[in-house]
């Protein structure tokens, strides 16, 4: 549950609102996709959006933000055209990378969205480059990428890390952890006692915070602690998320058969219905007296029927075509 320290009512209801937005965009896409009519990979985002909420909201418009294959929510989180992503997606001229990127290729300079990358643990790299020409530049912006756990096992999270430390570059890494890495848990690829927080805050002198990333207000938090204490004290930032992948690894399925699957922890299916970002969105909403619960059901009517209006209307100008 979140706590009231005078928050801000309008930074709540946006907050809703774009989670609502990402959660109903992707929901449509993945029935798209049930029915064949998209031709590239798939990675929902379902159950992960306070993570693109939070960091979005905590951060400036005019810090650069890098995604990896699972990236929709950080599209649409950082501002990004909804109808140029969901053309790029289903593999139309007129996508944000004219429909030859597919789902894990989304590029918008124009709302400093650079580009996801879904070679596992590559793009951290790309954004330290970033982050050191935006040091050159001297501005006052950072550099943001959004990596996985599975990835930062990879050797270039730790190089690249070690390296914008050296430098003192203006990076902020966020690790959404949603415990696996396609269906392998932690247990079954690290060590016993394995430490990130001793590796980063200890190890490297890196500025280090561990949240709860289906907490939207968590999320937001920590982001602008982080982001002030990376330019003032010239600290690589690690910001670890602890959230929940409601979907399968890739592919269309959101349902609970994959979140009863045997991969998964048993009962985790109840920890994901009682965690989702939009519930603890609510409570927080309804014990603060925004809204009292009947008018926060009409609001959710609403921002649902036009996104999904949205959506269908984006949909019917698309030339499906297999890339």
């Amino acid at each position: 549950m979140y706590k009231s320290n005078k928050i801000n009512k309008q930074l709540i209801l946006k907050a809703l609102e774009k989670i609502i937005n990402i959660r109903l965009v992707e929901e449509n896409i993945a029935l798209k996709s049930r029915e064949n009519k998209i031709f590239s990979f798939l990675h929902l985002s379902i159950g992960q959006e306070a993570c693109a909420v939070g960091v979005a909201s905590g951060t400036n418009k005019n810090d650069l933000f890098l995604g990896n294959h699972r990236s929709h929510a950080h599209y649409l989180a950082k501002n990004g055209n909804l109808e140029k992503m969901i053309m790029e997606i289903f593999g139309d001229p007129n996508g944000c990378c004219k429909g030859f990127g597919g789902s894990m290729h989304m590029l918008d300079k124009k709302v400093n969205f650079m580009g996801s990358i879904p070679i596992l643990g590559s793009a951290i790299s790309i954004a330290s480059g970033m982050a050191m020409a935006e040091k050159l530049k001297q501005t006052k912006n950072i550099v943001v990428v959004f990596v996985g756990d599975g990835a930062a096992e990879e050797g270039s999270f730790y190089e690249t890390i070690n390296m914008a430390g050296l430098y003192k570059l203006p990076l902020m890494v966020v690790l959404e952890d949603n415990r696996y890495a396609v269906e392998s848990t932690h247990r079954k690829r690290k060590v016993k006692n394995y430490n990130f927080e001793k590796i980063f805050r200890f190890g490297m002198n890196s500025e280090y915070k561990r949240v709860n990333g289906q907490n939207f207000l968590d999320v937001y938090k920590a982001t602008q602690t982080l982001r002030k204490n990376i330019l003032k004290k010239k600290k690589v930032g690690i910001l670890h998320l602890d959230c929940l992948r409601f979907a399968k690894h890739s592919g269309s399925a959101v349902s609970i058969d994959d979140q009863k699957s045997i991969y998964r922890r048993k009962e985790e299916f109840i920890e994901i219905k009682e965690k989702d970002p939009i519930k603890l969105l609510d409570n927080f909403i309804i014990k603060n007296k925004y809204f009292n619960k009947e008018k926060l059901h009409k609001l959710k009517i609403k921002i649902s029927n036009q996104i999904n209006t949205k959506f269908e209307k984006i949909f019917s100008k698309i030339l499906i075509r297999k890339i």
